[in-house]
C-alpha cells in the first residue's frame, strides 16, 4: 500500500513537473518561480560554494536564474530536472571562476625565488596547460589550487566521492607537469 502510495505520488509529481516546464518554456513566470521552488536550496547551496561575498553569491544567483528561464526550452528531458538545473548552476559557477578570479591566482603556488617575467611565463604555461584538461580535472584543479578547496568541497560540487576528486587531481597534475612548455621550467 505505502509503495503504491509512493509510486502514484512519484507520477503525479512528474506529470506536475512536467507540465511546469511546458509552461515556463513558454514564458508563465509563475510556472518558473514554482518550478524552482523546490531547487532554491540546492541551487544557493553551489553559489555559496564558489563565492563568499554576500554581493557576489546574490549576483551569481540571479545569472543562474535568468539563464535558466533562458535556457529552460533547451530541457530535453534526459535527466531529471534538478539534475539539469544543478548541472546548469555547476557550468554558470566555473564560468563565474574564470570570468572574477582569474587564474593569475596559481601565481601564489608558484614555489622559487624567480624574477616576476619567470614567474610569468611559469603561469602562463600552468594556465594554457590546465585549459588542455579534461571539465573534471579542470574543475579539481582549479579548485584546489586557485580557490583552495578540500577534496571533500570539490566532491560536493562535482556530486563524486573524495577519491574519485584526488583521482582527477592526480591525472591534472600528471597532465600539467608533462606539458611540454611547464615541463621546460621544471627542469631548469
Amino acid at each position: 500500500s505505502d509503495w503504491i502510495h509512493t509510486k502514484v505520488k512519484s507520477i503525479l509529481n512528474s506529470s506536475s513537473e512536467t507540465f511546469l516546464i511546458k509552461r515556463a518554456a513558454k514564458g508563465d513566470h509563475a510556472a518558473f518561480i514554482e518550478l524552482l521552488k523546490g531547487c532554491d536550496r540546492q541551487l544557493m547551496s553551489v553559489v555559496c560554494r564558489f563565492t563568499h561575498d554576500l554581493y557576489d553569491r546574490e549576483d551569481l544567483y540571479q545569472e543562474i536564474f535568468l539563464h535558466c528561464f533562458k535556457d529552460i526550452g533547451k530541457f530535453r528531458y534526459a535527466s531529471d530536472f534538478k539534475t539539469w538545473l544543478y548541472r546548469l548552476a555547476l557550468n554558470r559557477c566555473i564560468a563565474y571562476i574564470k570570468r572574477v578570479k582569474p587564474v593569475t591566482a596559481l601565481d601564489e603556488n608558484l614555489e622559487g625565488s624567480s624574477t616576476d617575467w619567470e614567474r610569468r611565463e611559469k603561469l602562463a604555461a600552468v594556465h594554457r596547460a590546465m585549459s588542455r584538461l579534461s571539465g573534471p580535472q579542470r574543475i579539481a584543479f582549479h579548485l584546489t589550487y586557485v580557490e583552495d578547496w578540500s577534496a571533500m568541497e570539490i566532491a560536493g560540487v562535482l556530486n563524486c566521492s573524495q577519491g574519485t576528486v584526488k583521482s582527477h587531481l592526480d591525472r591534472a597534475r600528471r597532465k600539467v607537469r608533462l606539458d611540454r612548455e611547464v615541463a621546460v621550467w621544471q627542469t631548469t
